[in-house]
C-alpha cells in the first residue's frame, strides 16, 4: 500500500480520576469498571456514536447507567458475564467536542477506566489535531499527559473488517436511528436514503452486525 501523501497526526491523552470529576462520564464510574471503544460510528447529532465494550460491575448492568453519564445504549449485541457489547451515543463534552472540530476523529485506544481515568487517542491533520487539543485544554482542568506520534496507532486497525459500502450502510443506519429503542427508521427508509434495494440493506446489516459480534466473542471467550 502506498504512504498517504496527506501527513496525519495521532495523540493519545491522559485524564485522571481528579481532573475528570468535572465531567459527566465520571458517573459510569458508579457502574463499570471499564469502557473500551472498539469502533466509531461518526458524530450523530450533538454527539457521537460508538461500538463499546462495558466491563460493569458485579450487579449492574445497562439499566443502571446513570442519565447524568451523557451516555445511552441503543442496541446491545452480545454479553459474556458482566462484559456486554453494545452500540452507544454519548453527548459528553469531550465527544462532543468531535461534532465541532474539523480535521480530526475519534482513534483507539480509547477507554474509561474506573482506576486509571481516561485515555483518549485523536487522529487527524496537524490542524486539526492542535485545534481539538486546544479545546480538550479548556474543558479539562491541570496538565494533561500526552503522548504524540506521527504513525497510526497499531491498535487501530483491530477489528472486524468491514467494505466500505457495508460500513456507510452501518453507519447510516446508526445515524438515522435504526437501533434506537424505539426504531426512527426502517430498512425501506434506509434503502431510499442509499438509493439502494430494502433486501441489500437488510444483507449488509445482517453481515456486519454478525461479524461484529463473531469477532468480539471470539476476543472475549474463555
Amino acid at each position: 500500500m502506498p504512504a498517504m501523501n496527506v501527513p496525519l497526526r495521532h495523540i493519545s491523552v491522559d485524564v485522571d480520576a481528579a481532573q475528570g470529576a468535572g465531567l459527566p462520564g465520571i458517573h459510569m464510574m458508579d457502574v463499570a469498571e471499564h469502557i473500551e471503544v472498539l469502533s466509531g460510528l461518526g458524530t450523530h447529532g450533538d454527539g457521537m456514536d460508538l461500538v463499546v465494550e462495558i466491563t460493569f460491575m458485579e450487579g449492574k448492568d445497562v439499566d443502571d447507567i446513570p442519565p447524568e453519564s451523557s451516555l445511552s445504549v441503543h442496541t446491545v449485541h452480545a454479553r459474556n458475564g458482566t462484559h456486554v457489547l453494545a452500540t452507544i451515543h454519548t453527548t459528553g463534552p469531550i465527544m462532543r467536542l468531535f461534532t465541532t472540530t474539523k480535521g480530526c476523529w475519534l482513534s483507539r485506544p480509547t477507554w474509561l477506566n474506573r482506576t486509571m481515568g481516561l485515555r483518549i487517542t485523536i487522529s487527524g491533520t496537524a490542524n486539526g489535531v492542535r485545534a481539538y487539543r486546544k479545546g480538550l485544554d479548556s474543558l479539562v482542568p491541570g496538565n494533561l499527559k500526552l503522548r504524540i506520534s506521527r504513525s497510526q496507532p497499531g491498535i487501530a486497525g483491530v477489528g472486524p473488517s468491514l467494505s466500505p459500502r457495508r460500513r456507510e450502510v452501518l453507519e447510516t443506519a446508526e445515524k438515522m436511528g435504526y437501533y434506537d429503542t424505539p426504531r426512527r427508521s426502517s430498512q425501506r427508509e434506509l434503502a431510499q436514503r442509499l438509493n439502494i434495494r430494502q433486501a441489500t440493506v437488510a444483507e449488509h446489516l445482517q453481515r456486519a452486525e454478525r461479524d461484529l459480534v463473531a469477532y468480539w466473542i471470539e476476543h472475549n471467550s474463555e
